[in-house]
């Protein structure tokens, strides 16, 4: 954590939770009743009269928040007119006390994926201790609010310092209570968090509404960095969110328009230069916005529930593509093409692509199908297991996307029979300066010797990390400092400009069909 805080409760905090019990309006009558006996008429009159009055004041915005959080106890998210109430009485409360607040919008990532699958009910009781641990995390006064399946509001009480500093300690003791494990029926789940922070004085207008909606989209814009990414809402969020929208609704036209399609990155053989292969990216030419990178629509494909649709027509375009680079003379010896868990859960994936492929006459071996590391904790899922299967025994390779930043064990990399494991960018930036990444690399390299199973670096940018993977015995790269996605028509000159290929226009051309 950050500010070196327990995650217990501190001294001042037991205090002041003990303080927020007492009956006040009962201890009042009893202290002035005293004050009177030893003729202290101005302090018994303030104790009497004035002082309950103002703390019966300052009392019914937190008497309703209670009232509205006795909905939370019986275990149910809270519904988000309630939440709104909340935060509206909170905001009313900093009003009058010149104070100020928070909102923070936490969604748990890995419910869904950690440890095998989990139903309804066991995601509840996780969901449940989570909450609880998140509770030791702030003080008394908090409130704290679970919204959805998977979702946490925070509303800070009122407060008279609200800076970022204040805020991110609250959210760095909140991470580090949700990373810690959680056993359930003899299975342990991890699972992390992202968050949206908006502060009073971030927020566009000051209302219930519009802090919860800020924090919500500043959420949506942390969930695309990946796990525990925190981001702060700024006004151009909006229009990132606005953008969103209006993509998610144009999806479903863009696909049957054929306006998303594949770019295609190269992949080199380390030490002879040769063209190992592409990887397929997809990408959206927006009639508006130009060409998108998937960062910028996949969150829709999926929230649309089309992404085993863009799957399909990503695979198409590949085999038409390996189809003309055969005609050219260009040779390919495979492609990578990423699969999304939409697609692996559908139980005739399998026999769909293969039948891809024989129309097609291409050889399965030239086709790599790239899935992430966390398909490969759903190890228990028969249709996952079952289309992985078939296809690995038809002939096609399949390669271990961004190897090192999920938690594939090495028994699970045995038992889905990976041919290759890509190992992610993060390992490969500052290869050549930083000793620690070269032993990471070294590790994963050793690793994948043993075990039989290739490997590529992905993210090689520059000369140096080209030299250094190199030396090492990496034997495929991919990245910048190669060569950036490209269309489809830019590929062919591309491949025939390299020195390498400088023969290529001199060969007969290569007929097609299985290798």
């Amino acid at each position: 954590m950050s500010d070196g805080r327990s995650l217990k409760l501190t001294t001042r905090e037991r205090l002041s939770r003990w303080i927020a019990r007492i009956d006040w309006l009962l201890v009042f009558p009893i202290a002035a009743a005293a004050a009177w006996s030893f003729g202290e008429n101005a302090v018994a009159m303030v104790l009497t009269v004035v002082l309950p009055i103002c703390l019966l004041l300052d009392g019914r915005g937190s008497r309703r928040r209670e009232n509205l959080l006795m909905e939370f106890a019986s275990g149910q998210p809270l519904a988000r007119t309630s939440i709104q109430k909340i935060v509206d009485d909170v905001l009313e409360d900093c009003a009058r006390r010149q104070r100020s607040t928070a909102v923070m919008h936490f969604q748990i990532d890995g419910l869904h994926v950690a440890d095998g699958d989990w139903d309804a009910d066991s995601q509840d009781a996780i969901m449940d201790r989570l909450i609880q641990r998140m509770s030791t995390a702030l003080r008394g006064q908090d409130a704290i609010m679970r919204t959805g399946s998977d979702g946490v509001i925070i509303v800070l009480a009122p407060t008279r310092r609200v800076d970022l500093d204040t805020i991110m300690n609250v959210v760095d003791r909140v991470q580090s209570a949700v990373a810690e494990p959680v056993s359930l029926d003899g299975r342990t789940v991890r699972v992390s968090c992202c968050a949206g922070i908006c502060s009073e004085a971030m927020s566009p207008s000051r209302s219930g509404s519009a802090m919860l909606a800020a924090a919500d989209c500043a959420m949506r814009i942390a969930r695309r960095q990946g796990d525990d990414a925190v981001r702060v809402f700024t006004a151009d969020m909006q229009a990132r969110v606005e953008t969103d929208h209006r993509l998610s609704i144009q999806i479903d036209d863009a696909l049957d328009a054929g306006q998303i399609r594949p770019w295609f990155q190269p992949q080199i053989d380390a030490r002879s230069g040769k063209l190992a292969g592409f990887e397929a990216l997809a990408r959206w030419h927006h009639p508006d916005l130009g060409v998108l990178a998937p960062g910028q629509f996949l969150a829709s494909i999926h929230a649309a529930g089309r992404g085993a649709d863009l799957g399909d027509q990503v695979l198409k375009a590949t085999l038409e593509a390996l189809i003309e680079w055969d005609r050219t003379g260009i040779e390919v010896p495979c492609v990578g093409v990423n699969f999304s868990l939409d697609q692996l859960m559908d139980p005739r994936l399998a026999e769909r692509v293969i039948w891809q492929l024989d129309r097609h006459d291409i050889a399965p071996n030239r086709i790599a199908i790239e899935i992430l590391e966390t398909v490969t904790l759903r190890d228990g899922d028969e249709t996952i297991m079952r289309n992985l299967r078939a296809l690995r025994d038809a002939g096609f390779r399949l390669d271990l996307d961004d190897f090192g930043t999920g938690a594939a064990s090495i028994a699970h990399i045995a038992r889905f029979g990976v041919h290759r494991i890509k190992i992610d960018r993060s390992f490969v930036s500052g290869i050549d300066s930083d000793p620690a990444q070269r032993e990471i690399v070294a590790a994963i390299l050793g690793l994948a010797e043993r075990l039989g199973i290739d490997t590529l670096a992905e993210g090689v940018e520059t000369p140096e990390q080209q030299a250094t993977l190199t030396a090492m015995g990496c034997p495929h790269l991919q990245g910048y400092g190669i060569a950036r996605p490209m269309p489809f028509a830019d590929t062919i000159p591309w491949a025939l400009s390299r020195p390498i290929a400088a023969d290529l226009s001199l060969r007969t051309m290569q007929p097609r069909g299985r290798a």
